[in-house]
């Protein structure tokens, strides 16, 4: 054999040894055990009943809308400085790692902090509303700030910075500006922060006097293209946005959609949207539409804080309830003690845990919480009679928690069951029951 070829062999043979020799994440079997899909899991006689009175939805979804559009009626900050720049306290007494997962420098978090300018907070008042999907930050930056890469659980995708995603159509409120400018402290309805000053526009009493008329559509589909009159793009949007109908068809709604003119102030285009992808908020809220719902959001990948437009645990829940007219806090811990009719599970053992939430829990309704995460219980498994969770997670925690990458990683959004990854011996049995907060029966729904 010539020469060449013996290199390239050798070559070949190396590369593939070491190919061997690399660690490959593991998920977990419950991925392959039950059905990634959220009908299978419906009640055949209850599927197509309203889980709440049709008057109690319209009640809940006026509430939706007004706390959505609470930013344009408020005149002033909400929030006190200390709250509103709380990533100061919160981060400042620790060693943060850069996105080259070296240290942060104490001259980098000295300019940090300079940026946001917090002795001069706030500094303005004025409405404005986003006009592309854009990230809330807990500093006026686009880098992350890790933990120590090294340890389990820590560096990507946990970057500390990120709050949420804001999707196109956000109404908020502007109350401070960074030192250069280019960055622009809001009030949402649900969480506030620092967003890219190109990505907000100024909405004036009329533009917020039109924008809200009062019937919205509600996006069933992730990343769907808006387009104008002449089909420009506008943006593209997803799950979890609104947008106000000004007419409609049995084919089509045509919605308002926010577009930032050259002096920075909010103008509204039109845009049709077919059924197929939008609808009249409500939607009815019967079970087999929540599974339908769920169903078009299973499989995305995990976002920590919507990190590229991603979603993780809390944001998956608030999105997928949007069309439904259910509002839900930002963070997994408000949603299950704010969120409807919680009850207290934790100190509980796991087959009393079980009991409650097979005889108490209301499917497709009912948020199941672990410090840390939440997830939407679906009722019981047909075929074993577990309880199932439809929930967004990075991973389930190994045993060791010192080497490695410490989490068996699932990073999409899936349904399982109380017990994920405890085929694996590297995953303690119960864990995950144990963590188990609370339950949360979401509102309208009379007590059992």
């Amino acid at each position: 054999m010539p020469a060449v070829a013996l290199l390239c062999l050798f070559g070949l043979l190396a590369l593939t040894a070491l190919a061997g020799c690399t660690p490959r994440p593991q998920g977990i079997a419950d991925l392959d055990r039950y059905p990634q899909d959220a009908a299978v899991y419906l009640q055949k006689a209850t599927a197509e009943a309203p889980l709440i009175p049709g008057g109690v939805q319209a009640l809940l979804d006026a509430e939706y809308n007004e706390r959505f559009f609470t930013p344009w009626h408020q005149q002033q900050a909400s929030l006190s400085a200390e709250k509103a720049f709380w990533g100061i306290t919160a981060f400042g007494d620790r060693q943060g790692y850069a996105e080259n997962l070296l240290p942060l420098s104490p001259k980098r978090w000295q300019q940090l902090v300079a940026a946001m300018q917090p002795e001069s907070y706030p500094s303005l008042a004025r409405p404005a509303i986003t006009v592309r999907n854009t990230a809330c930050r807990v500093f006026p930056t686009s880098r992350p700030f890790f933990f120590d890469p090294r340890r389990a659980g820590e560096g990507f995708p946990f970057d500390y910075f990120q709050s949420s995603a804001l999707w196109t159509g956000t109404p908020l409120l502007i109350t401070h500006v960074s030192g250069d400018g280019a960055w622009v402290f809001a009030e949402a309805g649900f969480v506030a922060g620092w967003l890219p000053a190109q990505d907000v526009a100024w909405a004036n009493e009329a533009f917020r006097a039109a924008y809200q008329s009062g019937s919205y559509a509600a996006l069933l589909r992730d990343e769907v293209s808006l387009r104008g009159e002449t089909g420009e793009f506008l943006t593209q949007t997803h799950i979890g946005a609104m947008f106000p109908v000004t007419a409609q068809t049995e084919a089509a709604l045509q919605v308002l959609v926010p577009v930032r003119d050259a002096d920075g102030a909010a103008l509204a285009r039109t845009a049709e949207l077919s059924c197929a992808l939008a609808a009249i908020k409500p939607l009815p809220l019967a079970p087999e539409r929540i599974a339908e719902a769920a169903n078009h959001m299973l499989g995305q990948l995990y976002g920590w804080g919507g990190l590229y437009e991603n979603r993780d645990c809390s944001s998956t829940l608030r999105d997928l309830f949007t069309p439904f007219g259910i509002w839900l806090p930002r963070s997994s811990e408000k949603q299950a003690l704010d969120g409807g009719l919680f009850y207290d599970l934790a100190g509980l053992g796991q087959a009393e845990k079980r009991h409650r939430l097979l005889t108490q829990g209301v499917p497709f309704y009912t948020l199941v919480w672990l410090r840390g995460h939440i997830g939407l219980y679906l009722g019981a498994d047909p075929a074993s009679g577990e309880p199932m969770l439809l929930h967004n997670l990075w991973g389930i925690r190994k045993k060791s928690w010192s080497a490695g990458e410490g989490r068996a990683l699932v990073g999409r959004l899936a349904v399982t069951s109380l017990r994920p990854g405890e085929e694996r011996r590297d995953v303690e049995k119960g864990r995950f029951y144990e963590r188990i907060l609370g339950m949360t029966v979401l509102p309208g729904v009379t007590p059992r």
